[in-house]
């Protein structure tokens, strides 16, 4: 062999040989990152979780509400409808202050609301 040839094939094994090395490098360094990058999946995954359950606990007190709400509406449309229709009476529960002084005037006095007075109450409330 010459030396020349010699001199090609030195020159050719350690460029290989170099090539080989940083592709082995890169390598290891992907593995690294690939090893960071599902730590920090994983770790997404978790807060991913915890979201969920707290979507599902503001979803279900949302429901809660919701339901509540609407047997509140009916249950005061109901009572709305029994005044209208006069099945029942609106009932107000007043108390009077202590006066010192005695008055002439009949307190006992039954007081009762109009029929538009009792719509105009049920509309505003």
């Amino acid at each position: 062999m010459s030396t020349r040839f010699k001199f090609i094939l030195v020159i050719t094994m350690t460029t290989v040989f170099g090539l080989l090395i940083t592709v082995l490098f890169d390598i290891k360094n992907t593995y690294l990152e690939f090893g960071s990058i599902k730590t920090e999946l994983s770790q997404v995954k978790a807060e991913f979780n915890q979201y969920q359950m707290i979507v599902q606990k503001v979803n279900d007190i949302d429901n809660k509400f919701t339901h509540n709400l609407a047997n509140t509406k009916s249950e005061n449309n109901n009572l709305y409808d029994n005044v209208i229709n006069d099945l029942g009476r609106l009932q107000f529960n007043l108390s009077k202050a202590e006066q010192s002084t005695t008055s002439s005037m009949d307190d006992g006095v039954f007081c009762e609301l109009t029929g538009e007075a009792r719509q105009n109450y049920y509309q505003l409330r």
